[in-house]
């Protein structure tokens, strides 16, 4: 059940853009640290990164590892297989808040941020703080209203193309049509994680009450589309002095 909401998500991710245009903020974070690895956490089903390890190969080198606590194992590696072997992924647990030392680069969340009570978000980006280590997280949206409005609609969607859906698996099939699980999941699940959204005031006050915060400087705001703030939430924190060596 968790695996077909997750490889909905990556689909509607990659399918439909939902965070173009994040590239930019993810290669200037590695510019900083003078990496070319990015480590993305509470990856799910591997999430936007089909479309956006390309994009963000247009401004240069970059080495993409999945990884989650639950680890969504068939849909990584077919990620993987599809990506042409360009990004890799760990099967084993790596905990957001308590990241293994030797797992380096900068830090990518998406759509995920939402899920973790106050305490445990101060905890993700303390680690990265703690760990000198870049960090960047993006939401689907920054407003509640636009995502509550907009959740409903996706289930006549998810009804047309769930057929497309990769990795395929007659499971998806039999708890979509029959046995409407997943359907009720995605509602549930999104609908909760528009009401759990934590706005550009609330991400400002997390960062505010994390140890070492002004070690970091913070990027905090919604992406513009047409000119318009009606995209994706980013946080962005990058350590303020580093010796811009290859961060290993």
């Amino acid at each position: 059940m968790r695996d077909g909401g997750t490889d909905w998500l990556a689909f509607m991710a990659n399918t439909f853009g939902m965070f173009a245009g994040v590239a930019p903020k993810i290669r200037a974070a590695m510019n900083t640290v003078g990496t070319a690895t990015v480590l993305d956490l509470c990856s799910g089903g591997g999430g936007a990164w089909l479309t956006l390890e390309r994009e963000l190969a247009r401004s240069g080198p970059v080495t993409v590892v999945l990884s989650d606590l639950f680890p969504n194992v068939e849909a990584l590696a077919d990620a993987r297989s599809r990506s042409g072997g360009r990004l890799q992924a760990i099967d084993t647990a790596v905990d957001a808040a308590n990241v293994p030392a030797h797992l380096r680069g900068v830090r990518t969340m998406f759509n995920a941020f939402h899920h973790f009570s106050p305490n445990t978000a101060r905890r993700i980006l303390a680690d990265a703080v703690a760990k000198e280590c870049p960090i960047a997280i993006f939401e689907g949206a920054g407003k509640r209203a636009i995502g509550l409005v907009a959740m409903p609609l996706q289930l006549p969607m998810l009804l047309l193309f769930t057929p497309f859906v990769r990795p395929f698996r007659w499971s998806r099939l039999l708890f979509t049509y029959l046995v409407p699980l997943i359907p009720l999941l995605v509602l549930f699940d999104g609908t909760m994680s528009f009401l759990r959204l934590y706005l550009e005031d609330e991400m400002r006050e997390l960062v505010a009450s994390t140890p070492g915060h002004e070690r970091f400087v913070w990027d905090i705001g919604i992406m513009k589309r047409g000119g318009v703030r009606a995209g994706a939430m980013y946080l962005v924190g990058v350590p303020r002095q580093t010796n811009r060596e290859e961060m290993p």
